[in-house]
C-alpha cells in the first residue's frame, strides 16, 4: 500500500512546543537548549503535564480541522492502547482528561480543533470517563455527537474500537498489561492507506501470554489472517498468538528493541511501497506522551520510537538510521517530533535523535 501522509501543521505545533532544531520549520522559537542540527527538523511537542502535552500534539488540528476527537482517561492506559488507529482514521487527535471531570483546558482544546458538529469518542465506561465527563463534553460548543466506546474489560473495549474500523485489513496483537508495545503498534496500524482513506489496521490486546476469548473471536471473525497481516508485537503477544493462525512475530529483548523493530516495518515493502518522512520519539518509561504521539504519528504516516530519559538506546538509533537511509526516499526523514518535556526526554537525547537522522 501507499502511505497517505497528511500535514501536521508545523506552525501550529510550534506554537505549543519547543523547537529544538531545523531551519526548514517556519516558526523558530528562542528557547534554552536549542541545538543546531543539519538534518531532519527535530521539534519538541510538550506541555506542562500529560494533559497539556496531548493538547500540544492536538494543535496540528487547530482551527476546526478535526472531524473527530478521541478522549481517554489521563491516569490509566488500559482503554486507550487501541485508540491511535481510531483517531487517525477519523482525522483527529487523542486528548486526555481526568476520569471524574472534563478539565477546562481540554474543553477548550475540543472547541479549538473540532469541526462544528463533529464527533467525540469516549474510551471506556463510566469508571474510565464518568457521566460528568460525558455531560460536559455534550455541553461543549461545536460538539455534534458523543459516542462512548466500551466493553466489559480492556480486551473487549479494544474489540469495540476495532469494530469501528471495518476497513482494516491488518491487526497488531499486543499485551494489555503494559503500554510500550501497544503504542508503537498503534502508530503503524493507524497509518491511513491512500487507496482506501482508512487506517490499515487495528490493535487488539492479549492478557499477557494468554489470548482472551474476545480477542481471538474478533481476529477470527474479521478474517485478518486471510485478508491481511496478523502481527504479534512483543514477547508476551508472541506467546499468546499461538492461539490464532498465521501470526508474524515482531519482538526484541526490550521495549526499545520491539518499538525499533516496529519502526523498521515502515522501511519494508511488507506494508508500504514508499518511505516515511516523519518519525516520533517518546519516553519508554511512561505512557501518556507516547499515547498522544502515537495517534498524531499515525495520522502523519510515521513510526514511534521509544527512548530512555537521558540516552537514546542503540536499537532506537539504529531504527532512525534505517528510516533515514530508506532507498525509496529522495530526501529521507524530514521531521522528527520529540514528545514530552526535557524532564522525560532530555535535550541530549533530542540531539542524539538529530545525529541519527543526519
Amino acid at each position: 500500500m501507499r502511505l497517505r501522509p497528511r500535514s501536521l501543521g508545523i506552525a501550529a505545533l510550534a506554537a505549543g512546543s519547543c523547537l529544538l532544531a531545523g531551519a526548514a520549520a517556519p516558526v523558530a522559537l528562542a528557547a534554552p537548549g536549542d541545538v543546531d542540527l543539519k538534518a531532519a527538523s527535530v521539534q519538541r511537542v510538550a506541555g506542562a503535564g500529560r494533559v497539556e502535552t496531548a493538547i500540544a500534539a492536538a494543535a496540528s488540528f487547530t482551527g476546526g480541522k478535526a472531524d473527530a476527537v478521541v478522549l481517554a482517561r489521563s491516569d490509566n492506559f488500559a482503554d486507550s492502547l487501541a485508540a491511535a488507529p481510531l483517531a487517525s482514521d477519523r482525522s483527529g487527535p487523542l486528548l486526555l482528561t481526568s476520569p471524574a471531570a472534563l478539565q477546562s483546558q481540554v474543553a477548550d482544546a475540543i472547541r479549538d480543533v473540532l469541526k462544528p458538529g463533529g464527533t467525540v469518542y469516549l474510551l471506556g465506561g463510566t469508571a474510565a470517563l464518568s457521566a460528568n465527563v460525558e455531560s460536559a463534553v455534550r455541553a461543549t460548543a461545536g460538539v455534534g455527537t458523543v459516542t462512548r466506546v466500551q466493553g466489559s474489560d480492556r480486551y473487549a473495549t479494544a474489540v469495540s474500537v476495532a469494530k469501528l474500523l471495518p476497513s482494516a485489513t491488518d491487526v497488531a496483537l499486543v499485551t494489555g498489561g503494559n503500554f510500550p508495545d501497544g503504542l508503537a503498534a498503534g502508530a503503524l496500524m493507524g497509518v491511513v492507506d491512500a487507496s482506501t482513506s482508512h487506517a490499515l489496521g487495528v490493535v487488539l490486546l492479549t492478557n499477557g501470554a494468554t489470548m482472551p476469548q474476545a480477542t481471538k473471536d474478533y481476529v477470527t471473525s474479521a478474517g485478518f489472517s486471510s485478508k491481511g497481516t496478523v502481527l504479534a508485537v512483543g514477547g508476551q503477544a508472541v506467546q499468546a498468538s499461538a492461539a490464532v493462525a498465521g501470526a508474524t512475530p515482531v519482538a526484541g529483548n526490550s521495549r526499545y528493541d520491539t518499538a525499533a523493530a516496529v519502526a523498521k516495518l515502515f522501511s519494508s515493502s511488507q506494508f508500504f511501497t514508499d518511505a516515511t518522512q516523519l518519525v516520533g520519539v517518546a519516553t519508554g518509561e511512561n505512557w501518556p506522551d507516547a499515547l498522544a504521539g502515537s495517534a498524531l504519528l499515525a495520522y502523519g504516516g510515521g513510526p514511534l520510537v521509544l527512548t530512555k530519559g537521558t540516552v537514546l538506546p542503540d536499537a532506537s538509533a539504529d531504527a532512525l538510521r534505517t528510516l533515514q537511509s530508506d532507498a525509496r526516499s529522495a530526501g529521507g526523514v524530514k521531521q522528527a517530533l520529540v514528545f514530552g518535556g526535557s524532564d522525560v526526554v532530555s535535550d541530549a537525547v533530542a540531539a542524539q535523535v538529530g545525529t541519527a537522522l543526519q
